[in-house]
């Protein structure tokens, strides 16, 4: 007997043992895609449709339901793979599911292979990048989901030992801003952290910040890290951190109005900052797939611990194209939530307000105000809002303020910052130094 005909007796017994005992679905991890005909997918689907729905999954329920949506070729599959005598229930579900999951893995890789070698004849761009996204995806759900009381009190207790340990150091990925550390403890692995704004409030400049942040450690040592900028292309990027870290105005740099005592400074902004593992993708407006894809190249390839995206609503979702612009958007929020607990790492990303904030006395955002979805609301672990003074629009610092609306692990609030307009940055209240 081949392999594949193995492999095909196996799926039948599965299906055999589901169809006349509905209870040992429980132990089987498997999805329709895994199968290796479309008719027994078809099955699958109807029989993990009726469990759910909390009827008993046996032959006799789901042929019924298949005849009455007028799929017959299923309805008589089901009644034989039951009926059938020369297949037996299986011993251990667990580990067959895993052998079909092993093999339907096994097919994906040589479709994934047959697909790059015909994207190399034609020179396709990104057609490597292509490839590894999809290897790395078949993997996304190996990763073991069920554990005990026991292990989940270990994995906190470590938790609570690594920050004893590190002496009041902090454990999350820093902000850059030590007055939201101290609110937030940094920012924490599978969270999905959404800052909010009006448009020219900065909230790009505070993002940027983050990632300058997050790239290094408390010791000044290299940290990979993410940025997806959808809003502006990477030399826009370069130009902000330059100012960031010269204290050489945006404006200056933009018409190359530098001062010769600035030179230094600049040279060795670049020399900083190019040295930071910073993994930087800038295609306008891309679609979450793509998004996904690029972050668990990152996570591969080079290990990053934090991914920033500026900012959601400029994020596409082809796949749901014709749908209302909020569920488009309620659907990116999903994926991003997905794709931080998919990583283990925190993803922040920026959001728009709604312009009905603009038309209040007191402008700051409040949750409520996020544009075009309240699933960002309940998908995001902690959401900040940003606001400043805008009254003297010429200052060299302005009042700012960092609310923290929601917060799934501890406390919400306002943090007290100051925005410097010519670097476009933000920074602790404290440090009020002269640019």
């Amino acid at each position: 007997m081949s392999r594949a005909d193995a492999l095909l007796l196996v799926e039948q017994q599965l299906l055999h043992t589901v169809l006349v005992k509905p209870s040992s679905l429980a132990e089987m991890s498997l999805q329709a895609r895994h199968f290796t005909t479309e008719a027994f997918a078809e099955l699958w689907e109807y029989i993990t449709r009726h469990n759910v729905e909390g009827s008993p999954a046996d032959f006799i329920v789901v042929g019924e339901a298949a005849e009455r949506d007028g799929r017959l070729a299923i309805r008589d599959l089901a009644f034989r793979l039951a009926c059938d005598k020369d297949l037996i229930a299986c011993s251990n579900p667990a580990y067959q599911s895993k052998l079909v999951i092993e093999g339907w893995r096994s097919r994906e890789a040589w479709r994934v292979a047959d697909e790059l070698r015909a994207s190399a004849a034609r020179r396709e761009e990104g057609a490597v990048d292509q490839a590894i996204s999809q290897l790395m995806g078949l993997f996304a759900d190996e990763r073991d989901c069920e554990h005990t009381a026991k292990s989940a009190m270990s994995a906190a207790w470590g938790q609570v030992l690594a920050a004893h340990e590190a002496g009041g150091a902090l454990i999350g990925v820093p902000t850059g801003l030590a007055g939201l550390d101290d609110c937030l403890g940094g920012l924490h692995d599978s969270d999905l952290i959404v800052v909010g704004a009006r448009p020219a409030m900065g909230k790009t400049g505070l993002l940027l910040s983050m990632v300058l942040a997050g790239s290094v450690d408390h010791q000044r040592n290299g940290c990979p890290v993410g940025l997806i900028s959808a809003e502006q292309p990477h030399e826009q990027v370069g130009l902000r951190w330059m100012a960031t870290g010269s204290s050489v105005s945006v404006g200056r740099l933009r018409t190359a109005r530098i001062e010769d005592h600035q030179w230094s400074g600049l040279t060795e902004a670049v020399r900083a900052y190019s040295d930071r593992p910073i993994r930087i993708y800038d295609r306008s407006s891309p679609d979450i797939a793509d998004v996904a894809r690029v972050a668990r190249r990152w996570k591969h390839q080079f290990g990053i611990r934090a991914l920033y995206v500026d900012y959601l609503q400029k994020l596409e979702n082809t796949s749901l194209s014709k749908a209302p612009r909020h569920e488009r958007v309620g659907s990116i929020a999903k994926s991003l939530k997905n794709l931080a607990r998919e990583l283990r790492i925190p993803v922040v990303a920026l959001a728009q307000v709604s312009r009905d904030v603009e038309k209040r006395e007191d402008q700051r955002p409040l949750m409520s105000d996020l544009a075009d979805s309240s699933e960002i609301e309940k998908e995001a672990d902690q959401i900040m809002t940003l606001w400043r003074d805008l009254s003297n629009p010429t200052a060299d610092c302005a009042p700012a303020e960092i609310n923290v609306v929601k917060n799934r692990h501890g406390n919400i609030g306002r943090v007290d910052c100051l925005w410097r307009g010519a670097q476009t940055a933000f920074v602790d209240v404290t440090d009020a130094r002269e640019p």
